[in-house]
């Protein structure tokens, strides 16, 4: 992707902010006013942009004006009150105008659902203090952004749910205002009704079926650039493992990044920050272009794991697989090359066990004897995540881990730390005073653990009255036991490799072209296709 660069954005950081029993809990004296409402809203976002600045380039925020209600026992999703509204509308519109800078952009945005018939869809804004738009349909959504001349897009996501009930509808779309389409989500994927990953993490809407996947629109001939994006409801944006939103652009800019969009230069991943090139017929992704004769597509990437596979799909069905795992050898890696070493801490109790726990403060350190830490990147779900200063021989860093993750994720925190070193050097990890040494070689060899044995021995000491040392078996013992696991080394040959294929003779007509890929610890990517007119 010459002449741009990649940025990281969470265009689905779901933002409910401060209702009013929240306020009133939080000033009790004074009651709800407008004042308190302010103030809990401003706390809020300002805890979350601090986070968005650790993680992002850009946020689009979604704010979530809706609200449950009860009727005799029935929950019923309605929107906010009209106070609340307007106080949370206008604190984001503020501060995407006035808190964004050079190293994060800030768009305003919010949730649409409409009568649910059509999808849901996030709605995004260029310029500053937009409406908030109330249309019941999408139809009445799009014609009320064209009426309004409001440079807004809508992009759909868990498209693969039963159309008519928040699945979505192909056959209402517009291809300027929607140009892409979340394939990755907290709820699964969207990609095919096969459920690779499924849409089951949120059963009542689930299952996903045949009719709204991100394949079944482009069968349609719509041109759906494709991304991923949270859908986290807790205030966390770029949730690691509920997507995020790959774009090339050239600048880091509120217009360039909205030309990116416009032009689909956009992918998904799924977490890890896999980055990824892929063009067509000499077109990049998100292109329309024509080809006379064969067609040649070029797949390059550097993932944050081995790669296992790369995959090249035209018109939904693969046409080329690269296997990655045969490619490369651990004992052909030698001298000083980049390598990738992902620290992840947490586990331990589980609430059941101990209720109340607190939160787990881990302080740790990554040094090696004769190179470079060079880079990190966070595989964070919590606030609290720190990384020092890099580019010297040693770099701390600092998790806050908690037993209250979101349903079906392990309570963890990681970073993925790239280092420049040769093989026979020494890389050691600290982790609250534990240390772990080891060559670089015997880091790619295999996994480590470091459990916190002593802490759990008192844990249960203290909680339950019960000497551990005078159980019979240690299984109880590990499991109460705070851990981290330090993972394999990936060496570059391993993390990076390319696919290029020249298809033969491709079918007369459009053909949709894309990349698909796999890491060996099942992160994925997907990329925006391009759209190849063959004679």
């Amino acid at each position: 992707m010459s002449g741009y660069n990649l940025y990281w954005g969470d265009t689905h950081t779901n933002l409910h902010l401060p209702a009013s029993e929240q306020a009133a809990a939080a000033f009790p004296a004074g009651g709800v006013t407008h004042t308190n409402l302010e103030r809990e809203v401003a706390a809020d976002l300002a805890r979350s942009v601090a986070h968005a600045r650790q993680v992002l380039d850009f946020w689009p925020i979604a704010y979530y004006p809706f609200l449950y209600r009860m009727e005799n026992g029935f929950r019923i999703e309605d929107w906010r009150d009209e106070r609340e509204l307007e106080v949370a509308w206008r604190a984001i519109c503020d501060l995407a105008a006035t808190g964004g800078d050079e190293n994060l952009v800030i768009f305003p945005g919010f949730e649409w659902q409409g009568d649910n018939r059509h999808g849901d869809h996030n709605v995004f804004f260029l310029d500053d203090h937009p409406p908030l738009l109330r249309a019941d349909t999408l139809p009445a959504l799009y014609a009320e952004i064209r009426a309004r001349g409001l440079r807004a897009i809508a992009i759909p996501h868990h498209t693969a749910y039963h159309v008519g009930a928040r699945g979505k509808d192909w056959s209402v779309h517009d291809g300027e205002l929607s140009p892409f389409a979340e394939v990755f989500s907290l709820h699964g994927s969207s990609e095919t009704d096969a459920e690779c990953p499924g849409l089951r993490q949120n059963w009542h809407m689930g299952p996903g079926v045949s009719g709204g996947t991100i394949a079944d629109g482009l069968d349609r001939g719509l041109r759906i650039g494709i991304i991923a994006s949270g859908d986290s409801h807790y205030g966390v944006p770029g949730v690691w493992g509920a997507g995020l939103m790959g774009c090339y652009a050239e600048r880091l800019t509120r217009e360039s990044l909205w030309e990116a969009f416009a032009a689909r230069r956009v992918y998904g991943v799924t977490g890890d920050r896999i980055e990824l090139e892929f063009c067509a017929a000499g077109a990049e992704m998100g292109s329309v272009t024509s080809a006379d004769g064969p067609v040649r597509a070029l797949v390059r990437v550097r993932g944050c794991d081995a790669i296992d596979r790369i995959e090249l799909l035209r018109n939904n069905r693969p046409i080329a697989v690269h296997n990655h795992e045969l490619a490369w050898s651990p004992a052909a890696v030698q001298g000083r090359t980049r390598f990738k070493l992902r620290v992840e801490a947490g586990w331990g109790p589980t609430p059941g066990d101990v209720p109340h726990l607190p939160e787990k403060v881990w302080a740790g350190a990554i040094e090696v004897s004769d190179g470079a830490v060079v880079a990190a990147e966070p595989c964070w779900r919590r606030f609290g995540q720190s990384i020092g200063p890099l580019g010297g021989r040693r770099c701390e860093f600092g998790f806050v881990t908690a037993q209250d993750a979101p349903r079906g994720q392990v309570p963890t925190e990681a970073t993925i730390f790239e280092i420049e070193a040769a093989p026979a050097d020494a890389v050691t990890i600290e982790l609250n005073g534990r240390k772990v040494s080891m060559s670089v070689a015997e880091a790619m060899a295999g996994s480590r653990l470091v459990h916190l044995l002593d802490d759990a021995r008192e844990l249960i000491r203290r909680v339950h009255g019960v000497d551990a040392g005078a159980l019979g078996r240690t299984d109880r013992l590990h499991f109460y036991a705070y851990k981290a696991k330090i993972h394999r080394a990936i060496p570059e040959a391993a993390f990076a490799a390319e696919l290029d294929h020249t298809d033969p003779a491709p079918p007369a007509g459009v053909n949709v072209y894309r990349a698909r890929v796999t890491q060996r610890n099942g992160q994925m990517a997907w990329s925006s296709p391009v759209w190849v007119e063959c004679g």
